[in-house]
């Protein structure tokens, strides 16, 4: 069963106690509902073998996390045996953990760095940020129709561009290098740059043409939205 938030083992056993799967598998589904969230991670045994996990975009490089928030913060895996206890519907696991990141907390500054292009940083108080990518449009306040170019850097951020134009397009290297700026001498959650777009994230192959300069190869359905852009 994985833990997350790097607390240490005895701030563990003091939010939840010594049996942290007892304490899930007792708690009562309606109180278990409102716990629910979604978290980014890397993929690795450190999700357990049994924990709810998706992937994201089709490399596998990152992936979504179903949790329980817990005491101080605490995020816990769901497991599959715990969902089958509380009687849940999978699905609706998902559904409600990602319903409730709008209970979650998050700053950011939007940076106008083009005319009609803006680029959103979001900021997690208390929830890692990247998880705000489960509901992306509604967090920045756009209804991204033509989706938006998303890096995820660190735990507890992400940059997204929303794609207004064909030179917003144009716009990735930067998008990229102030990503890399964020990570500093940690290691990135994700190096890549992603697509969203109607809930679906895909993952674009990045070409430098030059030390700012990027350009980006997506799929048949990204290239015809990207055709469509008015090309200012």
């Amino acid at each position: 069963m994985a833990l997350f938030r790097r607390q240490s083992r005895s701030q563990q056993n003091t939010a939840w106690g010594q049996d942290v799967r007892g304490v899930l598998m007792s708690a009562p589904p309606d109180r278990i509902r409102q716990d629910l969230r979604l978290i980014v991670s890397r993929p690795g045994p450190h999700l357990g073998a049994q924990g709810m996990v998706w992937p994201l975009g089709d490399r596998g490089e990152i992936v979504a996390v179903a949790c329980v928030k817990g005491p101080d913060g605490v995020a816990v895996t769901v497991e599959t045996p715990m969902v089958q206890h509380w009687g849940m519907a999978v699905e609706d696991v998902w559904l409600q953990a990602a319903t409730n990141l709008r209970m979650e907390g998050y700053g950011g500054t939007p940076m106008d760095i083009s005319t009609g292009s803006t680029l959103h940083s979001l900021l997690g108080q208390g929830w890692p940020g990247s998880a705000q990518l489960f509901r992306l449009g509604e967090a920045i306040g756009d209804p991204l129709r033509a989706g938006a170019l998303v890096c995820l850097p660190v735990d507890n951020g992400l940059l997204a561009l929303p794609l207004t134009s064909q030179r917003t397009v144009g716009m990735a290297g930067f998008v990229l290098k102030t990503a890399q700026g964020l990570t500093r001498d940690q290691q990135a959650l994700s190096s890549g740059m992603f697509w969203w777009h109607e809930g679906i994230l895909e993952e674009l192959e990045v070409n430098w043409q030059g030390p700012e300069h990027a350009t980006l190869t997506g799929s048949a359905r990204f290239g015809q939205v990207v055709r469509a852009l008015p090309p200012q």
